[in-house]
């Protein structure tokens, strides 16, 4: 009777020693607030980019296009909102599935400290329980009794404190649930402002649209010589890239000539000078090795011509950091995306965009995204100045800027400045062309940026 009563306590102490906490944040949720702040700021910014573009200036192209790139993040935020209403929704949920499982719970404890009470009522009233401890056989066993007693009355104490701990938990657990649902509320409610703002802007958007009836063919011969500055800029870009690329064969062939020459005991100063040419060079080599055939004697293997250590260990640090680069501005709005897509007024207008078109403030800088050497400032009639830097076989390319503060040949660090941006006085727009090519290839530039 006793051991049995003892393991029904025991077990009752060790079963309700169970845990209770708050359910932690997730992950996602974090990364929706940094999201929501990251397109707040760009909106912000946006405004900033179409009051300087409207300041005492009529409707531009320019500034249509900073609308159209502000209307693309509100909708981003107006989702992000969405997911974050969705997500408060299942935080809810899941609290209201706790709270009915800790109710239940509490029942439970209610139900067996009641039947706790009941037996010991019954079967502990103060004779019996001297009656229970004097009817000991020896001492060693009262003491046992009296242990067992004791162990009774904590695994009720420890009952009461289960209780009010759960009682506890409860509370936190629905004053949770009320926060979640006003947290949800408010997010609900800056949703509706979004949507009103977006709202404004589609009307502005139209409006804008319409101020541009009538004036198709100046836009067409407006979008046509761009096209053609854009072409000829590409093409220039294009020629100083494979120039370069043809530069670094040339410098690649001849180190392997020299290492070549070298591994055969051929001096440079004596047998050759830099000034001989590869074909020359080649000749001595294969003499050399003729030479030593005759003799017996084992000639080094043939070099292959590479990129010298330096250019290798750059073109491997900046593909390593893919989708870590910096901006090349401090402040921008992208624009015009990469490769094709149609113009935001001639509908009917195909433009193949190299890079992108990224807005900024009057006065902002152009800054290198990566530690390079400058390859050539390019200057194309009516569309500035542009400047070429290589990463070992990959380039960028900055264009539209007025004023350059770097020289060919200049080693270049990440994040230093290397022109002033145009700020074109008829529209009052400020853009930067930006493009990234791995040797011949032009790539997606947003790919390659934080």
């Amino acid at each position: 009777m006793v051991t049995s009563r003892y393991s029904f306590y025991a077990f009752l102490v060790i079963a309700l020693c169970l845990p209770f906490g708050l359910f932690p944040q997730t992950e996602s949720k974090e990364q929706l607030q940094q999201q929501k702040v990251r397109l707040e700021d760009e909106i912000k910014f946006a405004n900033t980019i179409l009051r300087e573009m409207r300041a005492d200036k009529k409707e531009s192209i320019s500034s249509l296009e900073a609308l159209n790139q502000k209307l693309r993040i509100r909708n981003q935020l107006i989702r992000t909102l969405n997911s974050e209403v969705a997500l408060l929704e299942k935080e809810r949920q899941e609290q209201a599935q706790k709270i009915t499982e800790l109710e239940e719970y509490l029942a439970n404890q209610l139900d067996v400290y009641a039947n706790m009470i009941r037996k010991a009522r019954q079967s502990h009233r103060g004779d019996k329980i001297l009656a229970f401890i004097f009817s000991s056989q020896d001492f060693f066993q009262a003491v046992k009794r009296v242990q067992y007693l004791k162990q009774i009355a904590k695994a009720r104490q420890d009952q009461i404190n289960r209780i009010k701990q759960t009682q506890e938990t409860l509370i936190e657990k629905k004053a949770l649930i009320e926060k979640k649902a006003q947290e949800k509320q408010r997010v609900i409610e800056r949703q509706k402002l979004e949507q009103m703002s977006m709202q404004d802007e589609r009307e502005d958007q139209k409006q804008q649209l319409a101020s541009f009836k009538g004036k198709e063919k100046e836009i067409q011969k407006e979008i046509e010589r761009k096209q053609q500055q854009r072409d000829q800029l590409n093409k220039e870009i294009e020629t100083l890239i494979a120039a370069e690329i043809n530069r670094a064969k040339e410098e690649a062939k001849r180190r392997s000539l020299e290492s070549d020459a070298d591994g055969l005991g051929l001096q440079k100063g004596k047998d050759y000078t830099a000034s001989t040419s590869n074909r020359d060079l080649n000749k001595k080599i294969e003499k050399a090795r003729a030479e030593r055939k005759a003799a017996g004697e084992a000639s080094p293997e043939a070099s292959l011509p590479s990129l010298n250590v330096e250019d290798q260990q750059l073109a491997a640090n900046f593909s390593a950091n893919k989708k870590k680069l910096p901006w090349p501005v401090e402040q921008g709005l992208v624009v015009s995306r990469y490769g094709r897509q149609n113009h935001p007024v001639a509908k009917q207008v195909v433009i193949d965009n190299k890079g992108i078109d990224i807005a900024t403030k009057k006065g902002s800088d152009a800054r290198a995204v990566f530690d390079g050497v400058v390859t050539r400032i390019v200057r194309i009639p009516g569309a500035n100045k542009a400047v070429l830097v290589s990463h070992g076989n990959y380039f960028t390319v900055y264009s539209n800027l007025k004023d350059i503060y770097v020289s060919k040949g200049d080693n270049i660090k990440v994040g230093q400045s290397l022109g002033r941006i145009y700020t074109d006085d008829e529209s009052g727009k400020t853009h930067l062309h930006f493009e990234v090519w791995q040797d011949m290839e032009v790539m997606d530039p947003q790919a390659w940026l934080q």
